[in-house]
């Protein structure tokens, strides 16, 4: 593939875009660890992460977009190799693995920039929720 076929419109646009290169088994394996990875790390993050709530909250909050990125990979490629027109346009591929590439840039920037005060934050939580004085059950003020 030549850089020029890359950025040629009508390359990436082709409704009917023909067989994969093996590339694309390249891809969709990536993907497909990808999606799994995402999945485990979502629905296991309270083992994965025992500990650490600061990294359970983030897997809560950002885990679902990644599975997200991960399906519709696997959808177009599916979509590619069953060579559906229109779908399997290369356009909509390339856009999510974009999509993929500017996610894991985001994840890098939040474990630098916000997660140290993300961490200072739950674990001054779990202090004063460790420390502070339970409260009387018996007697009632009025």
């Amino acid at each position: 593939m030549h850089l020029q076929e890359l950025l040629d419109i009508g390359h990436l646009l082709d409704s009917f875009p023909g067989p994969p290169s093996p590339i694309y088994l390249v891809a969709a394996v990536v993907f497909l660890i990808w999606t799994s990875a995402s999945l485990y790390v979502y629905y296991f993050r309270r083992k994965v992460f025992a500990g650490n709530g600061a990294l359970i909250g983030m897997a809560t909050k950002f885990g679902p977009y990644a599975i997200a990125i991960g399906v519709i990979g696997l959808f177009l490629l599916a979509m590619r190799y069953l060579g559906i027109p229109y779908i399997s346009v290369r356009f909509l591929l390339y856009l999510t693995m974009l999509a993929a590439i500017g996610y894991v840039g985001f994840l890098i920037y939040y474990l630098v920039r916000r997660y140290p005060s993300r961490l200072a934050e739950v674990r001054a939580a779990e202090i004063r929720r460790r420390y502070a004085p339970e409260r009387k059950r018996g007697k009632r003020r009025r």
